[in-house]
């Protein structure tokens, strides 16, 4: 073999092994969760909880839908804050009503683990601004005996935990999957039939929930 055929070899190995590195890197950096300032996401899931506050404990389930926007406001540092806007349709069999219905408004501080490939684990903690709930049903509400139509509005108060992990599929667009568990306080506000009220606020109970949920991120 002559040296320019070596030489020549050399520079074809070179050349494979290069191309190899680089479609290995693009591959990972597509698949990888890029850090964007600004982060919008939505996302679906379920709830469960259990709670006392009916008298005895019982636990209860809905469907939910999130919604979310944060900011990373110094580059290179993991920490975000941000706000989660959540809609909640209950079991109407479980509170037994005709309609019930919840939202929570939270403020969120998430920090996450940087470079690591294909799925980027993060943690969020979440305080509950505001939250409500609507229990329409027929029943009786005055305790003697006549079933009416009524609603019972309650409110929320308390924080959330949230163990979640980013897949990236596109460039600044990542599957997200999370398990969250509330830590929370539910009471009555008021209970109105044919639009009078008939009860005021009542004590505070527990009220705490698991929830799971797929979504999508998009980095801006």
């Amino acid at each position: 073999m002559t040296t320019k055929s070596f030489n020549q070899r050399k520079l074809i190995a070179a050349g494979i092994t290069s191309a190899g590195f680089v479609a290995l890197a693009a591959a990972i950096l597509i698949q990888t969760p890029a850090l964007a300032m600004v982060n919008a996401q939505v996302g679906v899931g379920k709830r469960y909880a259990t709670s006392s506050f009916e008298g005895t404990s019982k636990k209860y389930g809905a469907d939910e839908y999130a919604a979310s926007a944060s900011i990373d406001p110094i580059p290179l540092v993991p920490v975000a804050a941000g706000a989660t806007m959540t809609i909640q349709n209950w079991n109407k069999d479980d509170f037994g009503s005709t309609k019930t219905t919840g939202s929570e408004l939270t403020l969120d501080v998430k920090a996450w683990v940087p470079m690591v490939p294909i799925i980027t684990p993060y943690a969020k903690f979440s305080y509950v601004v505001t939250g409500k709930m609507l229990v329409e049903a027929n029943a009786d509400w005055s305790g003697d005996g006549t079933v009416t139509a009524g609603k019972q509005t309650m409110s929320l108060t308390g924080t959330h935990l949230t163990l979640g992990a980013q897949y990236g599929i596109l460039p600044l667009v990542s599957a997200v999957l999370e398990v969250g568990m509330g830590t929370e306080k539910i009471k009555t506000d008021e209970v109105t039939v044919s639009g009078v009220k008939i009860a005021s606020a009542g004590d505070s109970k527990s009220w705490n929930s698991n929830s799971v949920s797929l979504g999508i991120n998009v980095g801006f």
